[in-house]
């Protein structure tokens, strides 16, 4: 196989950062030690392109705020939904069993209120979770 300097450029970021393995750097050693020319420009240009394309190191718990995060808006996205149902079945039963006109509708009219409320919370959610996809 054959070792180019476009190979060397792209494990170049990896053997400066020490992050590369052992036998990517020996390759990088090997190569250099056969074109000086190229070795002494690498080493020189050391804030040139080559290093600027190495992506920064996330944070050590990155990746535990994220799976946090994550976590917390698949549990918070069904409460909403779980809410106008509940509260919805209830206004339901709540005029069904009041179906005899001498009782005030009032408990019926908060239920109701109360569901639609969350409702509107739902589909408020839900506009804006789709409205950031796009």
């Amino acid at each position: 196989m054959k070792i180019t300097r476009d190979v060397v450029v792209d494990l170049w970021p990896l053997y400066e950062s020490k992050e590369a393995s052992a036998d990517s750097r020996a390759v990088v050693e090997e190569f250099l030690r056969g074109d000086p020319e190229f070795a002494r420009s690498l080493r020189e240009d050391s804030s040139a392109k080559v290093l600027a394309a190495a992506p920064a190191a996330p944070e050590p718990d990155h990746e535990a705020r994220a799976f946090a995060r994550t976590r917390k808006r698949l549990v918070l996205k069904d409460w909403p939904l779980f809410f106008a149902m509940i509260f919805s079945m209830m206004a339901f039963g709540r005029i069904v069993s009041d179906t005899s006109f001498d009782v005030s509708p009032r408990a019926f009219i908060v239920t109701a209120s109360i569901a639609l409320a969350f409702w509107i919370w739902f589909f408020v959610n839900l506009a804006r979770k789709y409205s950031l996809r796009a």
